[in-house]
This record gives C-alpha cells, sequence and structure tokens, in this order.
C-alpha cells in the first residue's frame, strides 16, 4: 500500500494479533506505521472516543505541556517580538482548548481549529507566527494532507511544535501501550522525524520523545 506520509508504493503489511487486533502497514522508506484504513473507527466512534478526553486544567498534564510551552516562550524570546505581536495556531485543540487558554494567559494571539470541536475553516486560511499540534499527529487519517496544511500557515521563520510519542519498530509495537487507542492512527519514529524534517527544509530544534520543534 502506498504509504500515507511519503507515498512509497511499497509500505509493507503486518499484523497485531495481540488485543485490540489490528492491521499496519510499516513503511522502509520514512518509517511511519499506520493502521489499516479499513480497520479504522468510524468518525461518530473516534468522536464519543474523544469526548471523553477533557484535558481539565491539572497538575499533572500541566506538567506534560510544560516542555512545549517553554520552547514556544523561548522562540518568542529569541523572536525579538512581543508575544501580544505573534499569532500561534493551535491545530487540534480538542474540546477544552486548554493549551490556548494557557498561551492566552501568556499574552500570545491564540487560535484555536479542531475536526470536531472548533472547526471554523477560516481559521487554516490564515498564516501563523507559531503552529502547536499536541497529541494529534497519532490521530492523523491522511498525515500527508494535514501536515502539509499546517506547514502551509506557517509563516517563513516560524515554529510548528508537536507532541507525539515516537515509536521503536515493529517488534517494540505490538506490546507498545501507545497502539491500544484505536483513535492512534498514524505512528512516528525518530526516523520519520528526520526524513520529515529534511524532506520540508525544516531545521530540528528540538527531537526528543514526545516533543519535536521545527523551524520553517
Amino acid at each position: 500500500m502506498k504509504c500515507l506520509l511519503c507515498e512509497n508504493p511499497d509500505s509493507a503489511r503486518f499484523k497485531v494479533t495481540k488485543k485490540p487486533e489490528r492491521s499496519y502497514f510499516h513503511c522502509d522508506n520514512c518509517d511511519l506505521i499506520f493502521m489499516a484504513p479499513e480497520e479504522r473507527m468510524t468518525a461518530v466512534e473516534e468522536k464519543a472516543r474523544y469526548d471523553f478526553h477533557q484535558n481539565e486544567d491539572q497538575a499533572g498534564y500541566r506538567a506534560f505541556l510544560s516542555p512545549l510551552m517553554k520552547d514556544v516562550e523561548d522562540y518568542a524570546a529569541k523572536s525579538g517580538k512581543a508575544a501580544n505581536d505573534l499569532q500561534l495556531l493551535d491545530y487540534g485543540c480538542g474540546p477544552t482548548a486548554f493549551l490556548g487558554a494557557c498561551f492566552v494567559a501568556k499574552d500570545f494571539q491564540v487560535t484555536n481549529y479542531d475536526l470536531y470541536y472548533q472547526p471554523d475553516q477560516d481559521a487554516l486560511k490564515k498564516s501563523y507566527h507559531i503552529v502547536t499540534s499536541t497529541e494529534v499527529w497519532e490521530h492523523l487519517q491522511n498525515p500527508k494532507i494535514d501536515i502539509e496544511q499546517q506547514l502551509r500557515m506557517l509563516k517563513n521563520g516560524g515554529i510548528l511544535a508537536v507532541m507525539t510519542s515516537a515509536h521503536k519498530g515493529e517488534a517494540h509495537f505490538h506490546d507498545w501501550h501507545y497502539r491500544r487507542d484505536l483513535t492512534h492512527v498514524s505512528f512516528f519514529s525518530e526516523k520519520t522525524m528526520q526524513w520529515f524534517a529534511q524532506k520540508y527544509n525544516l531545521k530540528t530544534v528540538k527531537a526528543k520523545s514526545p516533543y519535536w520543534v521545527f523551524k520553517k
């Protein structure tokens, strides 16, 4: 099957027999692993699962986000611009838009977008100094399309700040807790992120799973 990221025509199918059983494809070019499209949840099932992801303002969740927030604040400090002069898009903000609220509190100009919860298409027609996408890439059913959309909205010199956990190959994948969430359909590795940065001529600012920051 054609890879959903690099479009390599020869991604190899493999089966995970441990529950939850699913079939996946592994690309030997960019190292993406993705769930067989015919075995994904329906949009209704997916939305119902997301409705339980409240991401409330809890100390543990805030601490989880803090490394990425620091990277964004460091970028702002080095840019020479005040936070309120920087436009930030949180792509895949979820039902509570919690990360966006954190950046609003720090005076950034924030726009939230989410396929299910804040689907305003006007948000996708603008350009931004910063695009954040936290715990989103693993849910992307068409990663090439969605990621290129994020890059198109990013101003030259801007940063794309991503949170997603890296896979460690097929042998590890079968027992990996991350794949047990059936809304997770696309899995990136360190090699995938290296391929991504090279393909799109990006500077890698951070590459320490689950935190990834790229500069355009």
